[in-house]
């Protein structure tokens, strides 16, 4: 069964194969058995760049063999054929003079010749016989599933009585399948049929197989088939994927963060640990078979960091890779100042902020603190954006020329700014209460015109009154000095006088 996911090539390849052909894959390379009477034996192939090919039988032994059985999970092998012993391939011929110690982990990493290099003709395709004593079946694929073992040609299950993780985990060696995440009881993997081979097994875990186990006689048991007992191994746990299920991964202070760890690959349903880790430490743990969503709520600075995941079984003593790696980044903006400014002083503080004078001008000003250049401010009134201005050093200035009373009201300014491709927003700052009152100039321009007028009144007074007395004492120092009856003087003076006051007229 293939355990790397492959590529597209090599899946559609593979899709080609008959049923009855096991193929594994490592790395780049996959290889399979085909032409022999089962799963376990045939002609050996290998797939290279998108072509399968075979492999040419010099110096091809027993090493080579075991080597290319254990790859296949086919147990042992009994004999490594030559000579198109399964019938001759076709195509590429991929390898040639193999020697294989018999310990390595794949056919590749044996010695060879260099790839599609040889000196052979398909009458040389080497081929393989395995016998497998020891199956996993029913499971997603062949290191989990309902356990069955080889005997007298006939695979049959085994009891479930005293069945437990030590006995699984020399299966999962036996099959090399990794460690044993559980022994299932209770035919999970469905029931099997025909014979009941082994009861009462009880391991110690350090076993080759599962026939060093005692047990009872082969064949004697006191179960049926609804007690089969089943395995699931960790195989070769595959590298989760660590996703955001937002589109960006940078977030303002408060915001929430919501993760997404999943494997493409879970283990036959079996619950694995699931953890979120930022910059190396374990922030969160869920369970569940093959993906979990972490929440991190109202962020700040102390969650920005780089985040991984990794899943794992047994109390965290059978650990996935590492996942990929998600860098995200929080932005603190500071709450804005406000203040303002009266250019000519015509102001007063009032209890709740400044009262401007009807028809005098004054400035609103917007400054923050912030480690992004740029940016703009937002004047807000009453819930309203009224303007918005381009931040210069981190500040703004609104201008309000002439104040009118539809300038009073409450302000607050809002700073935003671009970071990456996210627009993000800063909180309100406090609020500026602009208050307003009328001008008194225009009073005092109309008392300063009444008093001119009665100034003048009264000039005009004083200089009638002393032209009066001028006039008066000419008169009389002329009568003083003048002959005559003193009644001629008199009438004189009183003609003198309607004379003068005529002419003041």
């Amino acid at each position: 069964m293939p355990r790397p996911l492959l590529t597209l090539i090599l899946a559609s390849a593979l899709t080609s194969v008959t049923a009855s052909a096991l193929t594994s894959v490592t790395g780049n390379y996959s290889i399979r058995l085909v032409d022999g009477t089962n799963n376990c034996s045939g002609r050996i192939e290998i797939f290279i760049d998108g072509v399968w090919g075979t492999v040419c039988d010099d110096d091809w032994d027993i090493n080579d063999a075991s080597v290319v059985c254990r790859q296949l999970r086919c147990g042992k092998a009994v004999t490594a054929h030559g000579s198109a012993h399964f019938g001759q391939g076709s195509g590429e011929i991929w390898l040639d003079d193999v020697g294989c110690t018999g310990r390595e982990s794949s056919l590749t990493k044996c010695s060879h010749s260099s790839i599609g290099k040889h000196n052979c003709g398909h009458s040389e395709d080497a081929g393989v016989v395995c016998v497998q004593d020891t199956r996993l079946v029913n499971g997603s694929d062949s290191c989990c599933g309902r356990l069955e073992v080889h005997h007298n040609d006939h695979w049959g299950t085994v009891c479930e009585d005293y069945w437990d993780m030590e006995d699984a985990a020399v299966v999962c060696r036996q099959l090399e399948c990794g460690s044993a995440i559980s022994a299932p009881h209770n035919a999970t993997f469905g029931q099997g049929s025909g014979s009941i081979w082994l009861d009462d097994v009880k391991c110690l875990g350090s076993e080759e197989s599962l026939t060093q186990c005692s047990h009872r006689e082969v064949g004697t048991h006191d179960c049926n088939h609804g007690k089969d007992a089943g395995v699931v191994c960790s195989g070769e746990l595959q590298m989760p994927t660590l996703s955001l299920t937002s589109t960006h991964s940078i977030f303002s202070h408060g915001e929430n963060i919501q993760f997404r760890c999943t494997t493409s690959k879970p283990r036959c349903n079996a619950k694995a640990g699931f953890q979120l880790f930022i910059n190396g430490q374990s922030i969160s743990f869920q369970k569940h078979v093959s993906s979990v969503t972490f929440n991190i709520f109202n962020v700040d600075i102390s969650h920005q960091g780089n985040y991984s995941c990794h899943y794992s079984y047994q109390n965290n003593t059978i650990k996935s890779p590492w996942s990929n790696r998600v860098n995200i980044t929080v932005v603190h903006l500071k709450q804005p100042s406000i203040s303002h400014s009266v250019p000519d002083g015509w102001f007063d503080v009032g209890s709740q902020g400044p009262v401007i004078t009807r028809g005098h001008g004054f400035t609103i000003i917007c400054s923050t603190e912030s480690h992004y250049s740029g940016g703009s401010f937002y004047l807000i009134s009453e819930s309203n954006i009224t303007r918005s201005q381009s931040a210069v050093n981190h500040s703004a200035s609104f201008s309000f020329p002439e104040a009118d009373y539809s300038d009073e009201g409450k302000y607050s300014c809002v700073y935003e700014v671009s970071v990456s491709s996210r627009t993000l927003r800063s909180s309100p700052s406090e609020q500026l209460v602009i208050t307003l009152k009328a001008s008194l100039l225009p009073v005092i321009i109309a008392m300063v015109s009444a008093a001119l007028l009665l100034l003048s009144a009264l000039i005009i007074m004083l200089l009638v009154k002393r032209r009066q007395n001028q006039s008066n004492k000419e008169t009389h120092m002329k009568c003083s000095f003048r002959k005559g009856p003193a009644h001629s003087c008199t009438g004189a003076f009183s003609d003198k006088k309607i004379e003068d006051d005529g002419a003041n007229y």
